[in-house]
């Protein structure tokens, strides 16, 4: 390990990460409450992954444009003449000021506040006014210097707008290979769209927790005991846990570079869940996919796929304690022209409404004891955690990569 490392996690506690499951302990406190961690995280986890910013529908139209921050670094998402959605640093190369500084709608052109500069929709510098005293300067007149703005690698994959800060990710596509080998087989991912209401609205819910997100990805698509315990609708479920009476896994996981899911037969969990009255978003609209799934790409997106819609989950860490959300659900677009539409979709929403309360408070639990002196590392039950286990070595892993 570095010495920047070393001076939060020792070589044991290390190693305890990264031994088999049924020896292994979590990552330490440390991990999950000190900025210092956080940092770390940003500089050797999100900077070089892929990382989930936003919607791509959040910027329908042409002239659209977003100013947004992560890790506290100011950034401009902008839809181009040409349809295509573009992020780049939200920062003038002359003055420093940021170039938009509100979300605006149906621009032609980018003006900055502070001297006036102006960009095409796809980040070039057209007039820089005045800057050696003529009212017509442009990017010729700056002698060399580049005025343009800077530009950030982004993609736009499952309906989210996801960018690599660093450049040097692996290509977005090859990231979501084992996603797509695994769920691919069974649901129609290509061909759904985001819900939205009657008015056309993208039906999106932003909420925070106060907790560390790996606390909350922990419990978002990796943990399987939590279920008939913390949820009242599993608890009435005969068929949580996801055992059979000799004790036996009702379940499959899936760990595959940064795919970490599991994923359960219709047979094992049709009273599970409550019917949607919707054409499925499987590769048949009149028939239910055989396996339904919980799946999380690393770091930070979780995809649910269940039945007729699959939730496209945007985890937006903010800091050590505190984790902002973004969630849209999508379906095939005759489901969205049903006429019951937007009464199946609401009781949708009601029903994860609960759920996410439900998690929030155990999340925000956990979150809570791992400030004690008295939690330091646990165990896993090597049974359920398998997940958990794979998910915190992709961490360790990459938080000791130099």
């Amino acid at each position: 390990m570095d010495s920047t490392l070393e001076q939060l996690i020792s070589i044991e506690q290390r190693d305890a990460v990264m031994a088999p499951v049924s020896q292994a302990l979590t990552l330490p406190s440390v991990a999950y409450t000190s900025e210092r961690w956080f940092q770390l995280e940003v500089e050797r986890i999100f900077e070089r992954r892929w990382m989930p910013v936003m919607f791509d529908c959040e910027l329908p139209n042409v002239g659209d444009a977003t100013p947004f921050e992560i890790f506290d670094i100011p950034l401009l998402a902008v839809r181009g003449d040409d349809g295509e959605l573009r992020v780049f640093h939200n920062i003038c190369p002359y003055d420093g000021c940021l170039v938009q500084r509100h979300a605006q709608t149906g621009l032609s052109e980018l003006e900055v506040y502070y001297h006036g500069w102006r960009y095409s929709l796809c980040g070039k510098l057209t007039a820089a006014p005045f800057w050696n005293a003529k009212a017509d300067c442009g990017p010729l007149d700056l002698g060399g210097r580049c005025g343009d703005l800077t530009p950030v690698r982004c993609e736009v994959r499952l309906g989210a707008v996801l960018i690599n800060l660093d450049g040097r990710a692996a290509d977005i596509d090859d990231w979501l290979a084992p996603w797509r080998a695994v769920v691919g087989e069974y649901y129609a991912v290509d061909e759904l769209v985001p819900a939205r209401d009657s008015g056309g609205t993208p039906l999106i819910e932003t909420r925070s927790v106060e907790a560390n997100w790996k606390t909350y990805q922990e419990n978002a698509s990796i943990n399987l005991l939590h279920e008939s315990f913390t949820h009242d609708l599993y608890r009435k479920s005969p068929e949580v846990p996801r055992v059979d009476s000799e004790g036996n896994p009702r379940f499959k996981l899936w760990m595959e570079d940064a795919l970490v899911a599991f994923g359960h037969s219709r047979n094992d969990s049709g009273e599970t869940y409550e019917r949607i009255q919707l054409p499925s978003a499987g590769h048949n609209p009149q028939e239910e996919p055989e396996y339904g799934f919980f799946t999380t790409l690393y770091p930070a997106v979780n995809v649910p796929l269940l039945d007729a819609m699959i939730k496209v989950n945007l985890v937006l860490p903010r800091a050590a304690g505190k984790t902002e959300l973004k969630h849209l659900r999508f379906y095939r677009p005759e489901a969205l022209r049903s006429e019951h539409f937007q009464e199946q979709e609401q009781g949708v929403q009601k029903l994860f409404d609960t759920v996410h309360y439900e998690d929030q408070l155990a999340i925000e639990a956990v979150q809570q004891a791992r400030r004690s002196p008295v939690w330091q590392q646990h165990y896993y039950a090597p049974f359920w955690d398998e997940l958990h286990h794979h998910f915190n070595q992709l961490v360790m892993s990459d938080i000791e990569t130099l």
